[in-house]
């Protein structure tokens, strides 16, 4: 999955104390609303409606847009991010202080997120008021006004967004990354750069709109809603006309990109080309990361029961955290691993964790280790999904990027199939692949990538 950033426009208070109200009967709840498997159905103003009643109290829905960052080019650079800080403002039909006060007077919650490749506009609430937070969604996506003096005041928000950012050097090391990965395209960053606070314009806001949040690239998704009204409530969304704007293809480049800042610790990540969403081998590198290692799985735990966490456990006698990674796209991904160090041990640790790396295709898989990755690629996904966000999300990638939409079972028969042979195949590829690096912090002693492949 890949990193997102969030901006919310309305939380009010979650809590309600209901003690006088009796709880409804299991059965009471299960008779009214009956259990559906995921639904996927394309509307003529095309638009692709996709739902999972799953019987919970609060409804889930969102506005899903194949419009996310890797579509900026050079004149629009972080256009997005401004579009993430402007949801909620005033509207062809609603004012500002409008759509705040409803949402507020509903109980719900109304938020934007964006990824590299889609933008969400999310309302939470009860049942009974899901009909308020469509009104409002397709205000925002299909009737946006961006008035001049708004989208001038919302641009202060980018600053603090960035300056947010600064507090988070694992974000940002990751954000690196995908710069030297790729470039442009998935490397274009989730945040707008600073020499472009207060340039955007109405113009441009809406010009993005226009090419990006039309028919056949947006989605209505809802976790917890009757899809038949779902569907009835698409029918409503009038998008705008298709351009037939697409965007950069990705292409994998691989690079190196430092930036020494005055922290006291190293952030490294170094990754090669993985596999994309839908690819075949998205499991095998699913169950490799487990083979390999994601961090402790207990709370002040070790992580010796990964390769690379016992190694590195090893090699230094400082605390270090090591994991392996695997981010997956449409047409594209990185897997590698990450690594927060001593700026002393950076070296080591590197140098450790690529060559438990490179040890797979030598030594191969053990069966035990084989057994254990696919049961914890297995929970990771089943707890994945205990998530309402988390199934929204997976729900609306399905539904833009393949226009079906796999259930858990599907998923786990998919896994239940690999064999350890793949999993070794797959390693032997990743070994064979170009490389890419970016570090973060004090970096004294942290090598070149040419220096780690030695």
């Amino acid at each position: 999955m890949a990193s997102r950033a969030c901006r919310t426009l309305a939380r009010p208070l979650k809590g309600r104390l209901y003690s006088s109200q009796a709880a409804p009967s299991r059965s009471e709840t299960a008779s009214s609303l009956p259990k559906q498997g995921p639904k996927l159905t394309k509307l003529p103003n095309g638009l692709l409606v996709a739902s999972l009643e799953n019987n919970s109290p609060i409804s889930h829905v969102s506005v899903v847009i194949n419009g996310g960052s890797r579509f900026e080019e050079g004149h629009d650079i972080g256009v997005t991010h401004c579009l993430r800080a402007a949801a909620g403002l005033t509207t062809n039909n609603s004012t500002m202080f409008g759509i705040t006060k409803h949402i507020q007077q509903t109980g719900g919650d109304l938020k934007c997120m964006s990824t590299r490749e889609y933008v969400y506009y999310t309302v939470e609430c009860t049942r009974n008021h899901i009909g308020v937070a469509f009104n409002f969604l397709r205000d925002i996506t299909t009737t946006p006004a961006f008035k001049p003096w708004e989208v001038a005041d919302i641009q202060a928000k980018l600053a603090l967004d960035l300056g947010i950012l600064k507090t988070q050097p694992h974000i940002r090391v990751f954000e690196l990354l995908h710069k030297a990965a790729f470039r442009n395209s998935l490397g274009n960053s989730l945040y707008a750069p600073k020499h472009m606070f207060g340039k955007y314009s109405s113009e441009q806001l809406m010009h993005f709109v226009k090419n990006y949040y039309t028919s056949g690239r947006m989605a209505l998704v809802g976790v917890g809603v009757d899809h038949d009204y779902l569907v009835a409530e698409g029918n409503k969304f009038t998008p705008f006309d298709s351009t037939g704007a697409t965007g950069v293809k990705t292409k994998y480049h691989g690079g190196e990109m430092r930036k020494a800042t005055g922290a006291n610790l190293t952030f490294s990540a170094v990754a090669v080309e993985g596999p994309s969403l839908g690819s075949p081998e998205m499991f095998h590198a699913g169950v490799l990361q487990n083979v390999m290692g994601r961090g402790p799985y207990v709370k002040w735990g070790t992580n010796h029961t990964s390769r690379i966490g016992h190694a590195v456990s090893q090699c230094t006698g400082l605390p270090s955290a090591v994991s392996c990674i695997n981010v997956n796209y449409t047409d594209g991904g990185l897997f590698g691993f990450f690594a927060v160090t001593n700026p002393d041990d950076a070296e080591k640790v590197l140098k450790t964790a690529m060559e438990q790396f490179l040890s797979v295709k030598k030594t191969g898989i053990k069966d035990e280790e084989f057994a254990r990755a696919i049961t914890q690629l297995k929970s990771q996904i089943a707890m994945y999904f205990e998530k309402q966000d988390n199934v929204l999300i997976d729900l609306a990638e399905q539904t833009l990027g393949h226009q079906k939409v796999a259930t858990m079972d599907d998923i786990f028969k998919q896994i239940d199939a690999i064999t350890k042979d793949d999993v070794v195949k797959l390693a032997t590829k990743f070994s064979k692949g170009k490389t890419s690096m970016a570090v973060l912090g004090d970096l004294t002693k942290t090598p070149y990538m040419d220096q780690l492949l030695k």
